[in-house]
């Protein structure tokens, strides 16, 4: 039986290979978007679980209240992790860890090999997680100070072998706030695995946590306390007792007196909370990806059922004669079945190959590593779930209709489609136009606000600006040196440092308005720099009032933003402040708003200070002059060279930070973008085949019209305006969703792009016009028929 529906379902889809491969084509494509969408679910939901008992994992958070700001804090203090390893049972290991970016040196060579990831953490560390040894004991590979672990990849990159235990290596941290005046000697005491790519504890070393490092308060352990620290209990049951312990001794982050909430959240999943830029890790986006990937697949099963179902005429006869030989409602409905099957199953393969051929832009667009060879079973078994689903959605409705025709109508000659079915045909492809609609909608208010933002006068100068991250110790204490080498290259026309740059850190500080120093409820949250006095002309700011730094001994002044200026109650217009005091600063001078940060938030009140003599964090602001800058740039790294050949000449630019800024956002409005595209293709895949259906079944109409004297341009006109009504419908559901949508999501940016009704007006005209050049393609057809040929007898 089997047999037989499969022959009689490649014969049938042999006579109709056009409709067939519009079949063919858009469910491959529906499955494909499905493909993806499944496999970066199935990427970002691994991450973190190859650990053994991964869900036993839990982090110590605690949660204070900051000027009425919740501020999660990771960690706990030594003598917490003590109570938690000898105190509470079911605690199984604790492990407090830290990660600096930094440089790596081997002995006999001087430049430094810069990481992101050096991470201190003590032996307990392989007792929590599930990092094995390729060579090395893991109980004695971090047991004593100055000693290191390096994955097989960072040994290779260093070394070019692993066999690599031994030697020594020289370790310099060069991120925030460290103050390692020198590096580091540290030997390696093991090779670990290279940590997968699922693995959101990234490092290229381990060094143990027992090690001296350069602290404000001297030489002290790198793993002193409060560190962010992951605890494996025996059961989830057992975070009642570590919850109990940590309330009773305190987790030791907050300050002195601060009330604090303890948190204990499973490890598993942290990456969705601890995300970076991007789209990768942002669970809000994990949703949005698997819905429009799903309607994508609802769509194209849409294309297959209208047509399937439309088409009903052309097989009437055939499902009589079926029904009339003996042929049950089961077995019709069975043999329709069978032809989407084998349609679906055809699509399921296409769908497999354009997803191997995508994977390598859609792991370069989301950052993943996903490799079709090493997936799961359930994973595959999940992909031909898909295709099954996808076979019956595409097919169910379409037998349904069908097995239900009655021989006596149908042989009779009698239509056997109903006006339900009719009503049911035409709601789908306004489903279908809706959905497209929606998408496109919110694709172009996505590059409408991408647009405004790129546009937005920042309030500084940021083409021509190179930053310098000079965070390491060693070399914030050249800075000097290195603002002189800058300045003397040809084309550099300012140079600054400072401890801060937009988009970059930033410090942040309570000020009390003047008069109010008693009354901390009236403090004021703000940003803070501090600053040379060449930082305003580098950065090109506006000075709206007073003056700037000037070199020498000023460190009792200051100069504010205009927010500052308003929220510290000096006044409305910006010359008011000058003389004011702020605690013990003056105010000298008053900038012209600038934007520190995201776009996503508003401009912060902002004090800026004179630079002290020595600053923690800094960077080096270099203003280059508008000309052929390569030349320069190539001035300035073998400058660069002469003071600090160790560290690897490595600007950034300050438009690009702030571009970088809004990866997220054009990322979503590329994947959106994208899926809209292809929501209106496949709808538009099937008014074709409607049309086409239409236009086959009104042949000898319009031959007859044509032969009583209608015209090309009434004939087309009849045969699209049943089309063109639906598209109208589609529009009036699908306005109101975009204008939801698009003012829920602007309301996220401190400084959404104004949206003209001429946008949807555009969005509208342009769905209408390729709704109607669809279907006209057909309705030209047979309007421009000769009408003989078309009352020819059958």
């Amino acid at each position: 039986m089997l047999r037989l529906s499969l022959r009689s379902a490649v014969r049938h889809l042999l006579r109709r290979p056009g409709t067939a491969l519009v079949h063919t084509l858009g469910l491959a494509v529906g499955i494909a978007c499905c493909f993806l969408a499944l496999l970066y679910v199935h990427d970002e939901l691994r991450t973190d679980r190859f650990h053994e008992g991964a869900d036993q994992i839990v982090t110590i958070e605690q949660v204070i209240d900051f000027g009425g700001q919740p501020i999660r804090l990771l960690g706990a203090s030594e003598t917490a992790i003590t109570a938690l390893r000898t105190d509470v049972p079911g605690v199984l290991a604790v492990a407090p860890t830290s990660v600096h970016a930094g440089l790596i040196r081997r002995p006999d060579r001087p430049e430094g090999l810069p990481v992101d990831a050096i991470r201190f953490a003590d032996p307990a560390f392989f007792d929590v997680f599930t990092f094995p040894l390729q060579r090395g004991d893991p109980e004695a590979a971090l047991a004593a100070p100055n000693q290191a672990v390096l994955t097989e990849a960072f040994a290779q990159r260093l070394f070019g072998t692993t066999d690599v235990l031994g030697r020594t290596v020289s370790v310099e941290r060069t991120d925030i706030g460290t103050l390692d005046a020198e590096p580091t000697s540290v030997t390696v005491r093991g090779i670990a695995e290279t940590p997968p790519a699922a693995s959101s504890l990234a490092f290229d070393m381990l060094v143990s946590g027992s090690t001296p490092v350069a602290t404000s308060d001297g030489m002290e352990p790198a793993l002193s306390g409060g560190n962010p620290t992951y605890v494996r209990l025996g059961a989830l049951a057992d975070t009642v007792g570590v919850h109990a312990a940590l309330e009773a001794v305190g987790p030791g982050m907050g300050p002195p007196g601060q009330e604090a909430t303890v948190l204990l959240p499973r490890f598993v999943g942290q990456h969705f909370r601890n995300r970076s830029s991007g789209m990768a890790g942002n669970p809000l986006y994990l949703s949005l990806f698997s819905l429009v990937a799903g309607l994508v697949l609802v769509l194209a099963c849409i294309n297959y059922a209208n047509l399937a179902t439309a088409l009903a005429v052309t097989r009437a006869r055939e499902v009589g004669v079926r029904k009339a030989l003996g042929a049950g409602r089961g077995q019709i409905a069975a043999q329709f079945l069978t032809e989407a099957g084998v349609v679906v199953a055809a699509a399921g393969l296409l769908a497999l190959v354009l997803t191997a051929s995508i994977l390598p832009v859609f792991n370069a667009f989301f950052g993943k590593g996903v490799v079709l060879a090493d997936l799961p079973f359930s994973v595959a078994l999940a992909m031909v779930g898909v295709v099954v689903l996808a076979a019956l959605l595409g097919g169910s409705y379409p037998a349904a209709v069908l097995a239900r025709f009655q021989p006596a109508r149908v042989l009779a000659s009698l239509a056997p489609t109903s006006p339900g079915g009719v009503l049911v045909r035409r709601g789908l492809v306004v489903f279908q136009i809706a959905v497209g609609t929606v998408l496109l909608g919110a694709t172009l208010l996505v590059a409408l606000q991408l647009t405004s933002s790129r546009s937005r006068d920042l309030g500084f100068r940021g083409e021509q600006v190179a930053v310098f991250d000079l965070s390491a110790k060693t070399l914030g204490d050249r800075s000097g040196a290195l603002k002189a080498a800058m300045l003397a290259v040809p084309g550099v026309a300012h140079a600054s440092i400072a401890s801060g740059t937009p988009g970059g850190t930033r410090a942040g500080v309570r000020l009390s308005p003047p008069g109010t120093e008693d009354t901390p409820d009236d403090d004021v949250f703000a940003d803070q720099i501090e600053a040379d006095a060449d930082y305003h002309d580098a950065l090109g700011l506006d000075l709206v009032a007073g003056r700037w730094f000037r070199d020498g001994a000023q460190a009792r002044t200051t100069v504010l933003n205009e927010t500052a200026v308003r929220a510290l109650g000096m006044g409305s217009d910006p010359s008011g402040a000058i003389g004011q005091r702020l605690g013990d600063h003056e105010v000298i001078g008053v900038v012209r708003d600038f934007h520190l940060t995201d776009l996503r938030e508003e401009i912060k009140p902002l004090q800026i200070l004179p630079a002290p003599p020595s600053m923690l964090t800094t960077a080096l602001a270099v203003t280059i002059e508008p000309n052929d800058m390569q030349p320069v740039l190539d001035d300035m790294e073998q400058a660069w060279a002469r003071v600090a050949p160790e560290y690897a000449f490595a600007p950034s630019f300050l438009d690009d930070q702030f571009a970088n800024q809004l990866r997220e956002d054009r990322q979503f409005g590329q994947l959106v973008g994208l899926f809209g595209a292809i929501a209106v293709v496949l709808a538009a895949f099937g008014l074709l085949g409607l049309s086409a259906h239409a236009a086959e079944r009104r042949t000898k109409e319009f031959g007859i019209r044509k032969v009583l004297g209608a015209s090309v341009a009434g004939l087309v006109t009849r045969l699209s305006r049943e089309f063109v009504l639906l598209a109208l419908v589609a529009l009036a559901v699908a306005a109101p969703i975009v204008v939801v949508i698009g003012r829920r999501w602007l309301e996220g940016f401190a400084y959404p792009a104004s949206v003209h009704p001429g946008l949807f007006v555009a969005l509208c005209a342009g769905v209408l016009v390729l709704t109607l050049a669809t279907v006209c393609v057909h309705a030209l057809r047979v309007a421009l028929a000769d009408p003989v040929q078309s009352l020819r007898s059958e």
